[in-house]
């Protein structure tokens, strides 16, 4: 009989790591939807305009932690160190 203690531990899944690109797309869609509707309806309302802040906002966000996370990765150092030396 075997207890959860004495059970052999597994490796779960590998995380995967976040896709800011593909986030930054999601709110510049928001924004973008914010602006379509504002249009059709002649104005801005508080939704539309929050919606338009918001999708804004976290397009900026996710873009300045994407380019954070490239500019920190091996392969973008090895990258920038090979186009200094020509």
């Amino acid at each position: 009989m075997t207890t959860e203690s004495n059970a052999p531990q597994r490796p779960g899944p590998p995380e995967r790591r976040p896709r800011w690109g593909l986030r930054t797309l999601g709110f510049l869609g928001l924004a973008f939807l914010a602006i379509v509707t504002s249009a059709s309806l002649g104005r801005h309302t508080a939704g539309t305009l929050g919606s338009l802040l918001f999708g804004l906002i976290g397009a900026a966000y996710c873009s300045v932690k994407g380019l954070r996370v490239a500019l920190d990765t091996d392969l973008f150092r090895m990258l920038a160190g090979r186009r200094r030396h020509h």
